[in-house]
């Protein structure tokens, strides 16, 4: 009999509430919302799962509460799993991380300490968890795609170039090298389609209008699938290092897209090789078969599908509460 689980998310929306809902759904176990206040004096089970990210808790990323509600509620559970989404930050001194660093390392080795497995979506966070605690069931797994995984991605591409994520994110791309994106796709004539909630820079959303970029909006999952499923292109400016846990480059590769990514990095990291899975910048596109690096960047992201990580979960647990 399989083991029921209930998963703990930070509260309000986002990347981590998405790759939650798509995982506790196929795991029958939609999301929980856990803040301070959280009653949760009647909650037990077999497996408690929770999805860490400190910031995503408390907004300088601290949340001290959290590890003593996880001590107290653990025993009520068979077994206790975190999925870390994030472990801690850093910055100059003059940024707050670079204080309050010390603490939030503290914070996940505590919910380390407490769990009977992990799971996590980069190499380097593996590393970290792995030097502090190598003796229990463990997965680094980059993240999914939270808008559907394409059974085919053999479909008709038009000269497409999707820039797709949240706010900041596509504004990144856009500001990338002066706006290099918009002369880019004038050269090779391609159509911008921007999807995504409403870029908050007004000069930015009216330079798309200028550039007669297609703007939707948000999207329903299904919708975004659609444009992408006949996209040749997908633009992310994110640091290589950190790619593995970027929902947007997830989408872009379950869906064949040619990723192209933006940053001053080129070097291997969870498996991500420069113009091989993804194109390193702009100006690599005038040497690239869009088509093969797209059916590349698929073949990166089906070993971490949705269904990977829902078997990696089921089985961490079973063997945790043998």
């Amino acid at each position: 009999m399989r083991a029921s689980f209930l998963s703990l998310v930070p509260p309000g929306s986002g990347g981590v509430r998405d790759y939650a809902t798509v995982i506790g759904n196929a795991l029958q176990s939609p999301p929980l919302e856990m803040t301070r206040m959280t009653d949760v004096s009647s909650l037990s089970g077999d497996c408690l799962l929770l999805h860490f990210s400190g910031y995503g808790f408390q907004k300088r990323g601290v949340p001290l509460w959290l590890v003593e509600h996880m001590r107290s509620l653990r025993t009520r559970f068979r077994a206790f799993g975190v999925v870390f989404h994030e472990l801690f930050a850093s910055s100059p001194p003059w940024g707050s991380a670079f204080w309050l660093g010390a603490w939030q390392k503290r914070i996940a080795r505590e919910l380390l300490d407490l769990s009977d497995f992990w799971l996590t979506n980069r190499e380097e966070s593996g590393r970290w968890l792995l030097a502090r605690r190598d003796t229990m069931p463990h997965r680094v797994l980059p993240v999914i795609s939270n808008v559907g995984e394409p059974a085919s991605i053999d479909t008709d591409r038009a000269p497409h170039l999707v820039v797709f994520g949240s706010p900041g994110v596509r504004a990144n791309v856009y500001q990338w090298a002066g706006g290099e994106v918009f002369d880019r796709a004038r050269r090779k004539g391609l159509v911008i389609h921007d999807i995504g909630p409403p870029l908050q820079d007004a000069s930015l959303a009216q330079r798309l209008v200028r550039e007669n970029a297609v703007v939707h909006g948000k999207l329903a999952a299904q919708e975004v699938s659609q444009a992408l499923s006949g996209a040749s292109y997908g633009a992310l400016s994110y640091p290589i290092d950190y790619a593995s846990k970027s929902g947007v480059l997830a989408a872009y590769s379950a869906h064949g897209v040619c990723p192209i990514l933006l940053w001053n990095d080129d070097r291997p990291h969870d498996g991500l090789v420069a113009n091989v899975n993804y194109v390193a910048g702009f100006e690599a596109l005038e040497n690239i078969d869009a088509r093969a690096v797209g059916r590349q960047a698929r073949r990166w992201y089906e070993p971490h599908c949705v269904e990977a990580h829902v078997a990696a979960l089921r089985t961490m647990s079973g063997e945790a509460r043998r």
